[in-house]
């Protein structure tokens, strides 16, 4: 099981601006590829083993080529905005996805979001990020495990997003095919705009468990679900959504940010590879 925190403060962001700047590395920028109506993805493949562990300090390294940066139109699906791989920046505090405004031409959208995938699919498991959700009504931003129909299998996804709408919460979902586990609005006694924390879950064969800064949050069970069994694409996005009854009416500022600074993932059986809580706890600490 993940280890437990000693501390749930959360990391505020500093006020000082950041002005270094890392660009993409130049096998992120030509791993992007255009497209419409499907979601562009890298050709990722299941091996039917279990992968190794990976973490990655966002504060430490920009991106290289084990990620995809989604460059692409979005004419259907959820989305009010388009991917562009400009919005993905590294920078000293961390993985910067952005929000900005375009010029909407061909019925496109006035709007473009960020999105990077992990190219290989991953299974059972700890996933972790440490993150500091985009400010505004009509964003939602995150982290994700998903596959479905465009990569040849039903739909299973596994959820920890933000609206920009509700800053105090943090929610949480899971699909299984055309099922949903029921969507769970975990309340915080923070602003999940304004600091970084410790958001995971853990994906087993019989069970999803969430925690938020090490602590137990919400759990369902194959007692009342059909857990996802599928390896899946680890995915973090920003960007606007179509349906506004969930996020609310736009009104975000261009240049709104979901900042990642950590994200790690391993496998069930291995208890010792290194996650974002190391991570977080010296942030807190000091140490």
């Amino acid at each position: 099981m993940m280890q437990r925190l000693k501390t749930l403060a959360v990391v505020s962001l500093t006020s000082t601006a950041l002005a270094a700047c890392t660009s993409l590395d130049q096998d992120a920028q030509s791993s992007a590829s255009a497209g419409t109506d499907a979601q562009s993805t890298p050709s990722a493949t299941v091996d039917g083993a279990t992968l190794p562990a990976f973490f990655v300090d966002w504060t430490e390294r920009a991106l290289n080529s084990r990620w995809y940066v989604s460059n692409h139109d979005t004419k259907n699906g959820q989305w009010a905005s388009e991917w562009r791989s400009k919005n993905v920046i590294a920078l000293p505090n961390g993985l910067n996805l952005k929000m900005t405004s375009k010029a909407p031409v061909n019925g496109t959208w006035p709007w473009a979001g960020a999105e990077i995938q992990y190219r290989r699919r991953l299974g059972f498991g700890e996933y972790q990020m440490i993150v500091r959700a985009a400010e505004g009504s009509g964003l939602t931003s995150g982290f994700f495990t998903y596959t479905g129909p465009y990569y040849g299998t039903e739909t299973n996804e596994i959820d920890v997003k933000f609206v920009g709408k509700s800053p105090n919460e943090v929610q949480f979902n899971a699909h299984s095919g055309r099922l949903n586990a029921g969507l769970m609005k975990y309340p915080l006694d923070f602003d999940t705009t304004k600091n970084f924390a410790l958001y995971s879950f853990i994906w087993a064969p019989d069970r999803i468990t969430w925690y938020v800064n090490g602590e137990f949050a919400h759990e369902v069970t194959a007692d009342n679900f059909n857990i996802p069994q599928e390896p899946s694409i680890l995915f973090a996005n920003v960007y606007q959504a179509r349906n506004k009854e969930w996020v609310g009416e736009p009104n975000f500022e261009d240049g709104a940010t979901a900042s990642y600074r950590c994200m790690s993932y391993r496998p069930l059986d291995d208890s010792s590879s290194r996650t974002c809580a190391d991570v977080y706890d010296s942030y807190i600490t000091g140490e």
